[in-house]
């Protein structure tokens, strides 16, 4: 199976997400969202690899990571928009304890390499994608969106697990992603 680690979101945070984009609905065809069930922040991909390898694969990463500090705390706060040639997409971005969510997403790929894992090596974005821009799209939209995404804050939450996730394809719907492993990055704060 093909397999993503990844950080997602409690639900909460999602429900504010998706409240939030709620305020601007877009006219039809102006923008491809992200389906609910694939909100995510990737850290790095893998190839095709067994059910049993996945199962070693969390082992290692629980193993290895240390716990015993609480987790990262951040929220999504602003916007980002289309800031890079060619990057037709808008997102959310991470505030908060960022640098620690960045080092985690470093310390990853390094301990799932030392096991002889093959690492798609692309850097993580500390941002999660809520959909492209079309060429069909409009400014006064597209101004509307982002003027109601500068001034949205989600709540604050835990960074408390990353998620081995696989992708799940239906017949009725979009690309979704179902959870094969969760494995506990720190302590929860109470």
């Amino acid at each position: 199976m093909l397999v993503t680690v990844a950080l997602i979101p409690p639900e909460h945070v999602l429900d504010d997400v998706e409240t939030a984009l709620g305020r601007s609905p877009a006219p039809p065809g102006e923008f491809v969202r992200v389906a609910r069930n694939s909100l995510m922040l990737p850290v790095f991909g893998l190839g095709n690899i067994t059910r049993p390898m996945v199962t070693s694969l969390a082992h290692y990463i629980h193993e290895e990571l240390d716990t015993s500090e609480p987790s990262p705390r951040v929220r999504f706060s602003g916007v980002w928009a289309i800031e890079e040639e060619g990057d037709p997409t808008i997102g959310l971005p991470l505030v908060g304890e960022v640098e620690r969510v960045e080092d985690l997403a470093r310390r990853l790929p390094r301990i799932v390499a030392t096991h002889g894992f093959f690492v798609d090596r692309r850097r993580f974005q500390p941002r999660m994608t809520l959909g492209s821009v079309t060429p069909t799209t409009s400014l006064s939209w597209l101004e509307r969106l982002v003027g109601d995404l500068e001034g949205h804050a989600s709540p604050i939450w835990s960074v408390s697990e990353v998620v081995l996730l696989r992708p799940r394809f239906d017949d009725d719907g979009p690309e979704a992603w179902e959870v094969v492993e969760t494995i506990s990055t720190g302590i929860d704060p109470v």
